[in-house]
């Protein structure tokens, strides 16, 4: 699609649009408390809503498989199984993770699959699962409806014309905001506001992210606060929705009463942890070979399709470290329960010898589960201006796309695209946050 803008005038809308977004909110708090602006690339990411939208499907199939098949891994899964989804965990973490299948009545309100746009083309392909705190979709918002309000301004629009586009455009904040009322009415709750606690741990980093949530829950008409868990009484609030990891939780703060009893308290979502263990979704992509496995887990057909999609990932033995060691520049590995991209190893950018001794290395490492191998997708890399307060710098960067998605009567969807210069993606790492713009609200500014 031909691009509105370039050149200078492109910069000078992503510079608006930075401005707009760090003023709403777009912003992390560095552990020193120094609070920074998060980057944003002055090129958005179009998209049409039907890849949006099949995005959101395939995401949803991904959560709802790796449900079904968690259930079955614990109940008669291998040692090793069990390992890597329950091992992990321990105190009030542990003992909340244990009660998720059997009182939470529903596992998973929100969840976010991580996909990367691979370089030749073709459908996005899924690396990930996240279920703890699926975050950005207030980042999301202010990078997407920031751009739209500064390029339209700079094509002489009025702001009520500038405020159409942001609604076409949709908001995933309000997707999130009516898939927790939707699981509260789902429990028997009558309230048509109903009050929302979000709770965090004290100084978390994207407290930005969740000062524009609470405000956008009361510009809806919710009662709302952000609060730690020492300061949260369950019993005080109709609805939790919980940005904190359970092991950060102190056992004697009260919000730990609703972590350890998720059949009784509105807790969106549950501590469920072991849904991001890698090794649960190798064994998913392992469904798409394995039909006995996929049948014991009760996957339907979509789900097998999906799985059958997933990029090639198996739990490390010796016989996939062999392959890993024939076939170095197409295999990454990565631990199983960790975050963040700290161990993840990618063969193409691996001397020989070194890799070589990280293979054995994680073949050895029995830990939670161990170590998986997983196809490499190389990544489709773009050309971006990047803004980061002052500076402005451009370069070519790697993109992925990270899509929301529910088990909830109504389904959060849409989708962020973080950049980086590496081709593990961190937003603060050289990279940003790229507005995804649907196509049709990318044509109305023509």
């Amino acid at each position: 699609m031909e691009p509105i803008f370039q050149g200078e005038a492109l910069v000078e809308v992503g510079r608006a649009a930075a401005r707009l977004a760090w003023a709403g909110g777009m912003t992390v708090r560095r552990p020193d408390g120094a609070v920074v602006p998060i980057p944003l690339l002055a090129e958005p990411e179009v998209m049409a809503r039907a890849e949006l939208d099949g995005a959101a499907r395939e995401a949803e199939l991904i959560l709802s498989g790796a449900v079904k098949l968690a259930r079955t891994l614990l109940a008669s899964g291998d040692a090793r199984d069990r390992a890597a989804l329950v091992e992990p965990f321990s105190g009030l973490e542990g003992e909340a993770m244990a009660r998720l299948f059997e009182e939470a009545p529903l596992p998973v309100m929100v969840a976010r699959v991580d996909f990367l746009l691979p370089e030749g083309g073709g459908a996005p392909r899924a690396l990930e699962l996240n279920a703890t705190i699926p975050a950005m979709p207030a980042y999301a918002d202010l990078a997407a409806h920031a751009w739209l309000r500064a390029a339209a301004a700079a094509r002489g629009f009025t702001p009520r014309q500038a405020g159409e586009l942001v609604a076409a455009c949709g908001s995933h904040m309000e997707r999130l905001r009516e898939a927790l009322v939707a699981a509260y009415r789902l429990r028997g709750g009558g309230k048509a506001r109903p009050s929302i606690a979000i709770v965090s741990r004290p100084g978390d980093a994207q407290i930005g992210e969740l000062r524009r949530l609470e405000a956008h829950f009361r510009a809806q008409g919710h009662r709302v606060e952000n609060l730690v868990p020492a300061a949260c009484v369950p019993e005080d609030w109709d609805l939790l929705y919980r940005h904190v990891w359970a092991h950060r939780v102190e056992p004697s703060a009260p919000f730990a009463r609703a972590l350890l009893a998720p059949g009784r308290y509105p807790l969106y979502n549950p501590v469920n942890g072991l849904l991001e263990a890698k090794a649960l979704f190798a064994r998913l992509s392992e469904c798409a070979d394995d039909p006995g496995l996929a049948a014991r887990a009760g996957l339907d057909e979509a789900e097998r399709g999906a799985a059958a999609r997933l990029p090639w990932t198996r739990r490390l033995d010796a016989g996939v470290a062999a392959r890993l060691e024939r076939e170095r520049e197409g295999f990454v590995i990565k631990r199983s329960w960790d975050y963040g991209g700290k161990s993840v190893h990618l063969g193409a950018e691996t001397a020989p010898q070194a890799w070589a001794r990280v293979v054995a290395e994680a073949l050895a490492d029995g830990r939670g589960g161990g170590f998986v191998a997983q196809e490499r997708i190389f990544a489709v890399r773009k050309p971006a201006t990047r803004i980061a307060g002052d500076e402005e710098t451009r370069g070519v960067l790697y993109r992925d796309l990270s899509t929301y998605c529910g088990l909830g009567p109504v389904r959060p969807g849409g989708s962020v695209v973080r950049a980086a210069a590496s081709p593990i993606v961190n937003i603060l790492g050289g990279g940003g946050l790229a507005p995804v713009i649907p196509a049709e609200v990318y044509q109305r500014l023509r």
